[in-house]
């Protein structure tokens, strides 16, 4: 912390209220002798020993006294003749706020900041505690997500009425991507050591029919390992089918392919 942010503490340290690390900060500047912190502590220290004596007393002023003397004196007769009492000297009373008090308010002050400043850190902590909550709920809803896929890839894979199939790269250099179509519960995709790809790029998936254009099934990244697992609909009829195909396109993909087919597997209906 800097000076400038530490002035504002050396009321609460002269008192010996600061704490933790604040405390910690403010005496390494105390200890390398601190040309801006050492003369504030000074300071401080000195408003608070002086606050004891900042109440000095108040003595009535000479004409109260006067009355007050004068009242005594008319009554003592009466008071001497009934003999309840007996006359004793008054001395006149002195009107002052005690010492003690102003002490206790600078104090209840000085400790209110420091609860406020205190209050102020808890708010932000909770804050980044919230924070790091909603983080692990997304990522909690991902795992629960990406498990779900799993086994709906698993349950096409492991079917019998699946087509097992290889899209094969035009570039050799990269890996195949395996396909099991099932004609209700959908396609599935799977690939391992995936090149990574730019955000503003995606790969998508294509139906290619026997006539007529492709039709778009999903669009998809690679995940940080180079992995993929997808499951997609079929939209058109196996029979009219007659291959997948993956290109790269835009991200959000396009209405039709965009640039040459990039892995492709032939159907033999």
């Amino acid at each position: 912390m800097t000076c400038e942010q530490l002035a504002q503490l050396y009321e609460e340290y002269a008192l010996g209220v600061l704490e933790g690390e604040e405390r910690a900060e403010l005496e390494q500047h105390l200890a390398r002798s601190c040309p801006k912190c050492t003369p504030g502590v000074a300071e401080a220290r000195g408003f608070v020993s002086q606050l004891a004596l900042a109440a000095s007393s108040v003595e009535p002023p000479p004409e109260l006294r006067t009355k007050i003397m004068d009242a005594i004196n008319a009554s003592g007769e009466a008071v001497r003749a009934t003999g309840r009492i007996e006359q004793k000297s008054l001395t006149p009373p002195r009107a002052m706020f005690p010492a003690w008090a102003w002490l206790a308010a600078a104090a209840l002050a000085l400790v209110t900041g420091y609860t406020i400043r205190q209050m102020s850190q808890q708010t932000d902590q909770l804050a980044k505690l919230r924070k790091e909550m909603k983080i692990a709920s997304m990522q909690t809803q991902a795992l629960q997500n990406q498990l779900e896929m799993d086994r709906m890839v698993s349950s096409v894979m492991l079917s019998t009425d699946s087509t097992q199939l290889k899209l094969e790269p035009t570039d050799k250099n990269m890996p195949v991507v395996h396909a099991y179509l099932h004609p209700h519960m959908g396609v599935a995709i799977t690939a391992d050591q995936m090149p990574t790809m730019p955000s503003a790029r995606t790969l998508q998936l294509w139906f290619v029919p026997k006539s007529g254009k492709p039709v778009s099934a999903a669009i998809f990244h690679p995940d940080t390992s180079g992995q993929i697992t997808l499951v997609a609909p079929v939209t058109i009829p196996l029979k009219e089918m007659a291959a997948l195909a993956v290109t790269d396109e835009p991200a959000g993909g396009s209405p039709q392919p965009t640039t040459p087919i990039a892995w492709i597997a032939k159907i033999n209906n």
